[in-house]
């Protein structure tokens, strides 16, 4: 992600500084290419340092996201989701 998009990259670091400096429960998902797409049953991965591919299908980005609101194991964090 930092070579394909070092902008970006560095935009959204920033953004989770400020979510940083508060209290609240949140996570910060930053996400490669999303394909619409009714592929369903790719494995994810989750890295906090790089973006694991360079692509996503929307289903699993829901799938992963309503699973976050439970697992809280990104809480404050700012993870790279991707299908590997």
């Amino acid at each position: 992600m930092k070579t394909h998009y070092p902008l970006s990259t560095v935009d959204k670091q920033l953004g989770y500084e400020l979510l940083a400096k508060n209290s609240i429960d949140c996570m910060l998902v930053r996400l490669p290419k999303i394909e619409s797409t009714n592929e369903y049953g790719r494995a994810v991965e989750a890295s906090l340092v790089d973006c694991p591919s360079d692509a996503m299908t929307a289903f699993e980005l829901a799938d992963f996201l309503i699973g976050r609101l439970e697992a809280r194991s990104y809480i404050r964090k700012a993870p790279f989701i991707a299908n590997i």
